[in-house]
């Protein structure tokens, strides 16, 4: 077993019961006084709880994980993404370990949460946040975008920032490369743009997230889920701190998408419009989930059809012949 996941495992269960001594949780687990003692000492150097010859005293888990997760993020000199994994594994214990302290929660004041389950749960507590008050920031996380944007698309054309924010607002969202990609995503994408939104698309988004008014977060029981069934929504300023990190790491590894409605007429197309917003043709075919053989063939492919001979002239061509289609299909 993971050791981060075994001691998650012995804290639920301490919280839970709000066990009180290092022998009464030995005979609960039925470990050894000496394994669970370890195990306690263990959580100690990580700031989960404190002992005191033999008594147990708990903390708060958002308190806890916040300060823990901060320490990692301290002492961070390079690997920024193993970094970034090994906060992201402290965040898979979050929402066991918080239930487990409402579970056993019955002298200290409760942390406001919120929970959810259901096919539509991460939608409907993200309605539900958002209008007790209309933010003025919300940053999101949606790997998988096809659930809401069909929705929205049998309601209407239309952004959901239209009603729901508060004026000068700063909405972000970062979506899947291949949901950008999308005709659907692309025509929802184009209303959010429109209305404000700042988006960006990313190879591989580490899971479903968002965060309201850097005050509070909204995460899956199981981080990582693209599209989750259960969501729990979190009133907690120091979570929403540490999410927002994460959350800047991965927008800053991701690509802007623009407003305009692209319909990719030719294979090449794809690639090349990432190319033109930066992109080196490896990293856009990677962004794309092409091999940089395909991504290369492709290239070429788009060379000899507009008779360009360097990466420059292709660029200039393929705009040029997308600007005339575009007039075309929209005269004034």
């Amino acid at each position: 077993m993971d050791r981060t996941a075994e001691m998650a495992g012995l804290l639920d269960i301490a919280l839970r019961g709000r066990i009180q001594t290092v022998v009464d949780l030995a005979e609960v687990t039925g470990a050894t006084v000496e394994t669970t003692q370890r195990q306690l000492a263990r959580l100690e150097e990580l700031g989960l709880l404190s002992l005191d010859d033999g008594a147990v005293t708990y903390r708060r888990p958002d308190a806890s994980i916040t300060d823990l997760a901060s320490r990692i993020l301290a002492g961070v000199v390079g690997e920024l993404a193993a970094t970034i994994d090994e906060t992201q594994g402290i965040l898979r214990t979050l929402p066991a370990l918080l239930q487990a302290w409402e579970h056993g929660n019955t002298y200290a004041h409760g942390l406001p949460i919120d929970v959810l389950h259901g096919s539509f749960a991460a939608a409907d507590m993200f309605r539900l946040q958002a209008s007790r008050a209309k933010p003025r920031a919300s940053y999101a996380c949606m790997p998988d975008t096809t659930p809401l944007y069909t929705v929205l698309r049998a309601k209407g054309p239309g952004s959901y920032w239209d009603e729901h924010a508060q004026p000068d607002h700063d909405i972000r969202l970062i979506v899947s490369v291949a949901d950008a990609n999308t005709e659907l995503g692309r025509t929802q994408l184009a209303h959010e743009i429109n209305a404000g939104s700042q988006v960006r698309m990313h190879p591989d988004p580490p899971s479903f997230f968002w965060i309201l008014d850097h005050a509070s977060i909204g995460i899956p029981f199981t981080w990582g889920e693209a599209w989750p069934s259960s969501i729990m929504s979190i009133q907690s300023p120091a979570l929403a701190e540490l999410l927002t990190w994460i959350y800047h790491r991965v927008w800053d590894e991701a690509t802007p998408v623009t407003g305009h409605n692209h319909t990719w007429q030719h294979p090449w197309d794809p690639i090349l419009h990432l190319m033109k917003s930066g992109m080196t043709m490896e990293s856009a075919s990677t962004s794309l989930g092409l091999t940089a053989r395909t991504g290369r063939r492709r290239v070429a492919d788009a060379m000899r059809h507009y008779g360009a001979t360097s990466h420059f002239s292709l660029g200039a061509a393929w705009n040029a012949a997308r600007t005339r289609t575009h007039d075309l299909n929209h005269p004034r």
